[in-house]
């Protein structure tokens, strides 16, 4: 890795030049392939290889800078324009573009913080104030995709020593200055280099902080040179800038000014090209840089301006056999798997890769598998806390091996994210949900951490709750808490609001558990709480307040597969519960509680069936706000208020159907979701009142979009007691707990 300057420039044309004068007699010129920077516009590369293949041109050399430098290092490695076209065809662009771990991928304390709703966005916060995140996305799984394809056993390579000799451009952000990689970690130098300023973060990487390449040097004619190029095959696939009419927005505006200091510098250096060399433009309108849903229509554009240049490339041709030779010289060499005899995990930059070290020990001793390290660092990257966790393959004195980095994010460990939820029935009531949390994590080596959450609205309260994983994987944990809550609660009869009470609920609580792979957790939990009502509205015949205290011992059963709580299309959760209450601790009230809930989804293509249950069942000893539970609300008895409902006893079952239309190709995806559910339910004030007779039947139409902050609906629901609301609410279909 070296800084380039304009001298040194100077000293190498110079070299090249006598070089030029004393090369031997009938030699052949060398080729030096030039792949300029262009996002998804960059595929038009396969099409140009694929088009110099059939003309029996040769590639001695290789330059690249972002999507150049990708499509440059997978050919510099040997593999074919097909293997290549395969790999972006199946690459799942939109998930690149995502940071998380896919939600089935999550340990089940994340899940349990996923369910409430947070916005996907997190800031860090110290004694030195805010710390921003330096991207929209960090780039973990782009990294583990180019590990897996640029398979390097040595922590540097001299890329000279790749089938075709490479080299790549990034910028040292720091210095605003050009590098070029010839030797190091390829896997890092193809990430920099494709880093785009404000979409991926920077890579650090021996001491400097590394963007894009395009920043300075987007089309790597003088690297190619320098590396002994005769010849130059130039593909630039920079995108055009925008007619003035179509800058509309700061980031449309942002992007011109980039694009345009991009382009000024592209056309200096194409400008210093000579007649002996080739410069491709495909025509690609309609491509933009982020659109890799039209990866094919670039491939088609890059094949057809290289056959539209055949005469101006026909002079660089060579015999088909010495061809055959040449290409079968430069094919990859697959190290196959393995076996595994080491695996070092390094600690210098995590507070928790004891976590890390436990996963990815499993695999010492076995034959190396891609996709089973993969998806062990994918399961440890659901943690939430690692900026990255990178891995290499090793070879050491003929044994293989792994090395793994897990690096903490450089904003944390402390962190605070929001959360919001709202209702309105277009009638006059309308709620809020504002959640703010303060998650202060890595106290342990083991991953422990202190959650502090701030609720207003519907529910106004503070939780403060220390998490304590230990054992193996942390799989067992033990969770103190302390809350309380406040909620206007009304109080139905006969399908007409008769009262409303203002609860409060203060308590704290004991969880002892295991969770079991990242699917299933069972608890044990002592709590002590004590509720008050007090009537804010309602007739005086009414009870003034409402008092109980309660503590006891409960089992929890939780098993939580879905893909998503905002839509979703697969999987089921499961979450079930029985409680025994009695009089120790100063309490009053003595009984049993039982509680289920179950959600089940099932897709067919865009087609998503979804089933759900809910039951809570008490005996009738039990007189308490805690151990009631509520129903109402879009597809929870449509037609009701939300939770407005309230009853000791509650049956609850919904069938719901959506469909997903659009943003299947998209690179951020936002579908619209439109659908219709049918629900029976209702609560009871005591388990002999339960009865099928008196079960609500309601019904809803809806549709949906999962913004970035969150899942927003629109729908109107009905229920046959006659109440009809509108809705318009942000929050999720899937709901935990009971309240």
């Amino acid at each position: 890795m070296r800084h380039r300057s304009s001298w040194r420039r100077l000293l190498a044309a110079v070299a090249l030049t006598l070089l030029s004068c004393v090369a031997p007699a009938g030699a052949r010129e060398k080729i030096g392939l030039v792949l300029g920077g262009g996002g998804a516009r960059g595929a038009a590369h396969i099409g140009v290889l694929r088009a110099l293949e059939r003309q029996h041109i040769p590639v001695d050399y290789i330059a690249g800078t972002s999507m150049g430098a990708i499509i440059g290092a997978l050919y510099a490695s040997g593999y074919t324009v097909d293997e290549i076209q395969k790999i972006l065809d199946d690459m799942d662009w939109g998930d690149v573009f995502r940071d998380g771990a896919s939600r089935d991928a999550m340990p089940m304390r994340e899940k349990e913080l996923d369910s409430a709703q947070f916005i996907p966005y997190e800031v860090g916060i110290g004694r030195s104030g805010i710390k921003v995140p330096p991207s929209i996305v960090i780039g973990q799984k782009l990294n583990l995709v180019l590990r897996r394809l640029l398979v390097q056993t040595k922590a540097r390579i001299d890329f000279d020593s790749l089938p075709i000799p490479f080299r790549c451009v990034a910028t040292d952000v720091g210095k605003a200055r050009e590098v070029v990689f010839g030797e190091g970690d390829l896997t890092i130098a193809v990430l920099a280099s494709a880093s785009i300023p404000g979409a991926f973060a920077p890579v650090r990487y021996e001491g400097r902080l590394l963007v894009d390449g395009m920043v300075t040097n987007n089309i790597p004619v003088d690297v190619a040179h320098a590396m002994g190029a005769d010849r130059l095959i130039v593909v630039n696939v920079s995108e055009p800038l925008l007619a003035a009419d179509q800058l509309n927005s700061p980031v449309s505006v942002l992007k011109q000014v980039l694009s345009g200091l991009v382009d000024r510098e592209s056309t200096r250096v194409l400008a210093g090209l000579t007649a002996n060399d080739v410069v491709l433009k495909p025509d690609m309108p309609g491509v933009a840089s982020l659109d890799f849903g039209k990866v094919d229509d670039a491939v088609r554009a890059g094949e057809s301006a290289a056959t539209a240049a055949y005469a101006a490339l026909q002079r660089y041709a060579i015999d088909p056999a010495e061809y055959a030779a040449l290409r079968s010289a430069q094919a990859r060499h697959e190290i196959g798997n393995p076996r595994i005899d080491f695996v070092d995990v390094r600690s210098d930059a995590s507070r928790t890769a004891g976590l890390v070290r436990d996963r990815l020990f499993t695999q010492k001793d076995k034959l190396f598998n891609f996709d089973e390290v993969s998806n062990q660092i994918a399961r440890a990257f659901g943690a939430g806390t690692y900026q990255r966790i990178d891995y290499r393959l090793e070879e050491r004195d003929g044994e293989y091996g792994l090395i793994v980095r897990p690096v903490d994010k450089a904003w944390g460990p402390n962190y605070l994210r929001f959360g919001l939820q709202f209702e309105d029935d277009f009638k006059g009531r309308d709620d809020y949900q504002l959640n703010a949390e303060l998650r202060m994590t890595g106290l342990s080596a083991t991953g422990a951490e202190w959650r502090n959450l701030l609720q207003l609205g519907r529910e106004s309260g503070l939780t403060s709750g220390f998490y304590a994983p230990f054992g193996t994987l942390g799989r067992w944990f033990i969770a103190p808490q302390l809350q309380y809550l406040a909620v206007n609660q009304p109080l139905r009869v006969g399908g007409d609001e008769i009262a409303r009470y203002r609860v409060d609920t203060g308590g704290g609580e004991l969880r002892f558990g295991r969770d079991f792979g990242e699917h299933t957790r069972i608890a044990v939990v002592a709590s002590r709480q004590h509720d008050r009502g007090k009537r804010l509205v309602g007739a005086p015949s009414l009870p003034d307040s409402r008092r109980a205290d309660l503590a006891g011992v409960r089992l929890e059963y939780l098993f939580d597969s879905l893909d998503s709580v905002a839509f979703p299309t697969r999987g089921g959760r499961i979450e079930a519960s029985y409680g025994w209450f009695g009089d120790g601790l100063g309490a009053h009230e003595r009984g049993d509680l039982a509680r289920l809930s179950w959600d089940q989804a099932m897709s067919f293509g865009r087609n998503t069936v979804s089933i759900g249950t809910r039951a809570s069942v008490s005996t009738d000893a039990l007189d308490a706000f805690s151990t009631d539970a509520n129903l109402g609300g879009l597809t929870y008895l449509s037609g009701f208020g939300e939770d407005e409902l309230l009853g000791s006893q509650m049956v609850f079952a919904r069938l719901m159907y959506y469909r997903s239309l659009g943003g299947g190709e998209s690179l951020v995806r936002m579908p619209l979701y439109v659908g219709a559910s049918a629900e029976a339910g209702n609560v009871w004030d005591s388990f002999d009142a339960i009865s099928g007779r008196d079960l609500v039947k309601a019904g809803s139409v809806f549709v949906g979009i999962p913004l970035p902050i969150g899942p927003l609906r629109f729908g109107f629901g009905y229920a046959d007691t006659g109440d009809r609301s509108f809705y318009l609410t942000f929050g999720s279909y899937v709901r935990t707990g009971f309240h």
